[in-house]
């Protein structure tokens, strides 16, 4: 975490590029189910374009980006539906002695906007995010716990 009270979910950088999903803090303080939802701020940098998203991002979608870091460290491609129809997939192109990431982030149906960014951030860049994740999950764990209404609830 920064001086800001912030961190970073996903940090992909090389000398020209740069794919950043940044966790503000929680979206509300207090006991509902809405403390655990975390305000994220996605940005794209490149030598040729750029672009800022302003997510909230569920405990689900932290729990599918778990589920898709275990993927992605096991080879394979991974999508990660973040919020809503927006979307971030992370392909490998193993072209070069060292795989590289492809990240492609999708808010087609929302903005119309699709950017892609093929970078070369170096090797343990999956250990990397894996680390990233587990620095966020410390810092904001889930605090609400709901539990299922009885059965004798809607009689």
């Amino acid at each position: 975490m920064d001086e800001d009270g912030r961190a970073d979910l996903i940090c992909l950088i090389d000398p020209d590029n740069s794919v950043r999903l940044r966790i503000l803090g929680r979206n509300r303080p207090g006991d509902t189910p809405y403390n655990d939802y975390l305000d994220a701020e996605l940005v794209i940098t490149s030598a040729f374009a750029g672009g800022r998203l302003g997510l909230r991002l569920s405990p689900e979608a932290l729990e599918d980006w778990a589920t898709a870091l275990n993927e992605l460290s096991d080879g394979q491609d991974i999508r990660w539906r973040v919020m809503g129809d927006t979307e971030i997939r992370i392909g490998i192109d193993r072209h070069f002695s060292m795989p590289r990431p492809i990240v492609t982030v999708d808010d087609s149906a929302e903005s119309g906007i699709s950017v892609r960014v093929v970078l070369d951030p170096g090797d343990g860049w999956v250990a990397d995010l894996c680390e990233q994740f587990g620095r966020v999950r410390r810092t904001w764990p889930n605090k609400v716990v709901t539990t299922p209404r009885s059965r004798n609830y809607w009689q």
